[in-house]
Order: C-alpha cells, then structure tokens, then sequence
C-alpha cells in the first residue's frame, strides 16, 4: 500500500514537472499558473520525502539501537 502510493505519487510529480515545463515555455516563469503549479509540485514532493522519511525512520532507529547496544557491552 505504501509503495503504492509512492509510486502514484512519482508519477503525479513527473506530471506536474512536464506540466509546470510546458506552461513555463509558453507563459515565463514568473506567470501565475507557473508559480500556483510550482507550488502544488512543491507539496507533492514534500509528501513524497516523508513517505520515504517515514518508511526508513524505524529501521534506522533499529539500527542505532543495535550499534549503541553493541558499543555499551565493549565498555
């Protein structure tokens, strides 16, 4: 389900940049709509990051509970 919905996530940020590409081409990149597409990607890409932030916080705490563990019986 995660993946999932990471990948669909993927794909809407990709569309978003060919979208965002395209209108800048023929608008500039200062117009409005390039700015308001801007800033929808902008929060895709947030979403997406803690998606993945929060996918690999668990192992990584598990990680560093071994490592102290490890470290606390050398001493």
């Amino acid at each position: 389900m995660i993946l999932r919905n990471a990948l669909a996530l993927r794909e809407s940020i990709n569309e978003y940049r060919e979208s965002m590409h395209e209108v800048a081409k023929k608008k500039g990149i200062s117009d409005p709509s390039v700015i308001q597409i801007s800033k929808q990607l902008d929060g895709k890409i947030i979403m997406l990051q803690k998606i993945i932030s929060d996918t690999h916080t668990p192992a990584l705490a598990k990680i560093k509970s071994y490592y102290h563990d490890e470290t606390s019986l050398s001493l």
